[in-house]
């Protein structure tokens, strides 16, 4: 045995960064642009399809900055020094880092060009050839985000689909972790029931395209992962581990172990974006982030929907993700008055909710909490921020 000690580095563990072993790139044969047959076809296959429409878009650049600015100024370490983040909503992952930030069309972020493309006529086109001729008259406000990396932590994966595959099928609601009326809610009876809404919703999702939203590259981008084809088919007992909360393994639903919770899945492709490429893709697919602190994540989750019409029903408080949007300078910011009315046909349907909870994330509440008067700077935040609450 060799009396030689290992120095400091030698004896810690090597460190290496994740990267997904296959890759979905953007193919020659669906370069044509808006709604071809072609791109169709994939998507309703594969559930995804990448565009390269806004490959040479002069705004890409522009916009690339802008997001590099944002995500700086929503450091933790900044609070809200650079930009009052407590007027959007930013998700945060360990240390408080943000993975990916609301508000970016607020007034308080100082970054007018995320709503200037929104309303361009080159994105506006895109959506009208894509959605059949839709105009800016037609349309209600959508959300907006940018997706980005922490700086000093992997983060990922976290498997899910974008829809409520078990219970009543009821939209989430973020401010009230609703998973279901417990195991009954996660039976195989139930989630079949559920399943075959959700392909239905699924052909008249891709017949109408009443709408359209996309994740479009500022920078390049392998962040996000999926498993082509899973929006379309009864999941397997490996993907029902994945998926399945461990709260209904413990209450006992039948399952499957078979996931060691790192492991990638079968099939799982990694989607690869170019700055200006985008996906567009069935949020039922089984997907997830996994961003890693060198590899750089820019990204505009963005797009528009169609207005259906006169609102006759009573607002309902607003998903706390969105309740930011409801600020009337929100409205002021937009650059042209068919997006106010957008904006004036969403905010109809909602209302500001009366608890901090209703309101902010975790980090701002904390904030609030210790003394900051933030956010909406309401008579419950000046409350909260004095301790009478």
């Amino acid at each position: 045995m060799s009396a030689r000690q290992s120095s400091p580095a030698e004896s810690e563990p090597v460190s290496e960064s994740y990267r997904a072993s296959a890759f979905a790139d953007a193919k020659p044969e669906l370069a044509a642009p808006g709604a071809t047959p072609e791109r169709l076809a994939h998507l309703k296959e594969h559930g995804f399809v990448i565009i390269t429409d806004f490959v040479d878009n002069p705004m890409i650049p522009v916009l690339r900055e802008a997001g590099r600015r944002v995500t700086e100024a929503c450091s933790p370490e900044h609070g809200y020094s650079k930009v009052d983040c407590s007027k959007g909503y930013v998700h945060r992952a360990r240390e408080d880092e943000p993975w990916a930030i609301r508000g970016i069309i607020h007034p308080a972020f100082e970054e007018p060009g995320f709503a200037e493309f929104h309303g361009s006529p080159d994105f506006l086109s895109f959506v009208r050839s894509w959605c059949g001729g839709l105009e800016p008259e037609d349309l209600v406000l959508s959300g907006m985000l940018l997706w980005c990396n922490p700086r000093r932590h992997e983060n990922g994966p976290s498997w899910h689909r974008d829809t409520t595959w078990w219970g009543t099928g009821k939209p989430y609601f973020a401010q009230k972790d609703d998973r279901g009326d417990g195991p009954e809610a996660y039976s195989e009876k139930v989630e079949k029931l559920r399943w075959e809404e959700i392909r239905e919703k699924n052909v008249k999702a891709i017949t109408e395209r009443n709408g359209v939203s996309m994740f479009l590259a500022l920078a390049d981008d392998e962040c996000h992962e999926l498993v082509p084809g899973s929006h379309d088919r009864w999941r397997t007992p490996f993907e029902h581990d994945v998926l399945l909360p461990q709260a209904m393994k413990d209450q006992g639903i039948p399952y499957t172990p078979s996931w060691d919770g790192v492991a990638p899945l079968p099939n799982q492709v990694a989607i690869r974006l170019k700055a200006g490429e985008a996906l567009i893709r069935n949020g039922t697919t089984i997907h997830t982030g996994h961003t890693v602190p060198n590899r750089e994540r820019n990204t505009l989750s963005i797009g528009w929907s169609k207005w259906s019409g006169p609102f006759t029903g009573e607002p309902s408080v607003a998903d706390v993700r969105h309740a930011w949007q409801l600020d009337p300078a929100v409205r002021e910011a937009l650059p042209h008055d068919w997006m106010k009315t957008a904006w004036d046909r969403w905010a109809e349907t909602q209302k500001l909710g009366d608890t901090l909870e209703d309101r902010y994330p975790g980090f701002d509440i904390g904030r609030i909490k210790a003394g900051e008067v933030a956010g909406w700077r309401s008579e419950l935040e000046r409350q909260a921020a004095a301790g009478e609450s």
